[in-house]
């Protein structure tokens, strides 16, 4: 009998013990779980895609005469910046000087003559044939007048427009014909962002929002309108995109500057977000970030969709709005509704 009382006595008090560790682990369980938090970085929606480009002039103007003939004079030298309506150079213009002054006295002479006729006329003592043929000939001598006129004018070339003198072709003492370029003018007051697209973009084109460019050396951005697309591809299957830039620029950018050109489609408005790489686990196939709480400091499970490699400790992903605060350390150790405890970066040295 004292035997079995023995045996009991052994087995109440292992049970005893045992009771026990299991309320300690219960109390271990139970235990909040120290995590550190970190925030949601949005990423802006006109920055997600980028491409190199070049600045090039609006229009590159050939300026030439009007008229043929030897140049008389140049006034103005290769780099020069010129105004449009600006006398650039003339042609040696004695000639047709000569050809006005001929034609200005036989003009007068007929216009005494027309006086006489028309009395004549009027008095009915000229035939109407003989008058109608005089005034035929009157016209076409003020026709010719004009015309020689203009040619004398034509001989003082004017700038078509306003920019720069990018090339000079000729002399003075040179022979030129009527139409042939003696500069060339590059008009910087409208200048282009030219960037070469891959046919992704090019057949996304409809959904081009907006654009804008950045240069070294120029503060902010730069707001680039879309003028036009070319339909068909280069060698290397890209598509060339030319965008303006507003006029207020001219003074800053040159023709040949580097730009990156960034495009917002209607794609990038999606949520597209960056988290830190070590807060993502997977869990039957799928990819989550664990989200806290405030409210009550627990933790729940959010799935996103990582978009592309990594880029270094972070990672891109769509399923965020961009305000949640999600677990940054420990995740795989987590668990659906586990309530935490939140510890400060700098207390732990991250």
């Amino acid at each position: 009998m004292k035997q079995y009382s023995f045996c009991l006595v052994v087995c109440l008090s292992g049970l005893m013990l045992l009771s026990q560790g299991c309320r300690q682990e219960t109390v271990k369980e139970d235990k909040l779980k120290n995590v550190v938090l970190t925030g949601v970085t949005t990423l802006s929606a006109d920055g997600s895609t980028n491409y190199p480009g070049v600045v090039e002039e609006g229009a590159s103007v050939g300026a030439a005469f009007m008229a043929e003939g030897k140049i008389g004079s140049i006034l103005v030298k290769e780099a020069d910046r010129v105004r449009k309506g600006q006398l650039i150079a003339t042609l040696d213009d004695s000639d047709y000087r000569i050809g006005v002054s001929q034609l200005e006295a036989q003009f007068n002479q007929l216009t005494k003559e027309k006086e006489r006729m028309d009395a004549m006329f009027e008095k009915q003592n000229i035939a109407p044939n003989d008058y109608e043929k005089f005034c035929t000939g009157y016209e076409q001598m003020r026709l010719q007048l004009e015309m020689a006129q203009r040619k004398l004018d034509y001989t003082r070339l004017y700038s078509p427009a306003d920019g720069y003198i990018s090339t000079k072709y000729l002399n003075v003492g040179e022979l030129v014909g009527a139409g042939t370029p003696v500069f060339n003018i590059i008009d910087d007051t409208h200048l282009n962002a030219i960037v070469d697209l891959p046919v992704g973009v090019y057949l996304n084109k409809g959904n081009i929002l907006s654009a804008k460019g950045n240069v070294p050396g120029i503060n902010g951005d730069i707001p680039l309108a879309l003028e036009s697309f070319t339909p068909v591809a280069d060698n290397n299957m890209l598509y060339r995109m030319k965008l303006s830039i507003p006029a207020s620029y001219a003074k800053e950018l040159t023709s040949g500057m580097n730009i990156s050109v960034w495009l917002t489609t209607k794609e990038d408005t999606n949520s597209e977000t960056m988290v830190p790489s070590r807060s993502i686990f997977s869990d039957g196939g799928q990819t989550y970030v664990w989200i806290f709480n405030s409210s009550d400091s627990t933790i729940t499970k959010k799935p996103v969709k990582i978009e592309g490699a990594p880029e270094g400790r972070m990672s891109i992903v769509n399923g965020l709005s961009g305000n949640e605060s999600i677990v940054e350390t420990g995740v795989k150790q987590l668990y659906e509704g586990q309530k935490v405890n939140v510890l400060n970066r700098k207390d732990i040295g991250i």
